[in-house]
């Protein structure tokens, strides 16, 4: 799914958790709220408010994250590392400088991990440090 269609549905979903919740909120199915019919209104409101926000918050993540998170034409470099033992890895990530470096990485015992988004190594360009996950 594309960016812009992702933020698409975020926008929508939110604006659609808001109604529901205030839907709710107004509805009062235990009695827990006031009688007076504004204050019943202002407690709708700040439990939907909080309701949208919980969920935008949510959704900002999922569409600034994850495949198609790149913008149409923008370069993405994801690189994936596992050695053990006395593995080596060495990884370049293409001709440019990217618009968005993705690198995970573990190394066990002795091996070693190099990931680079320079495609021409020892230039020390565009070089990512990695550290091994425990």
């Amino acid at each position: 799914m594309s960016r812009p269609l992702r933020w698409a549905v975020v926008i929508g979903g939110t604006a659609i958790v808001f109604l529901l919740s205030f839907r709710l909120g107004q509805a009062d199915p235990f009695g827990w709220l006031p009688d007076k019919d504004s204050d019943k209104v202002a407690a709708a409101a700040g439990f939907a408010g909080a309701m949208a926000a919980a969920f935008g918050l949510a959704g900002a993540w999922w569409a600034s994250s994850g495949p198609g998170a790149a913008g149409a034409g923008q370069s993405v470099v994801r690189q994936r590392a596992r050695a053990s033992g006395t593995g080596q890895i060495t990884q370049s990530g293409g001709g440019s400088a990217p618009d968005l470096v993705d690198q995970w990485a573990r190394a066990d015992g002795d091996s070693r991990v190099r990931q680079t988004t320079d495609p021409t190594p020892g230039t020390g360009t565009g070089t990512a440090p990695t550290t091994p996950t425990p």
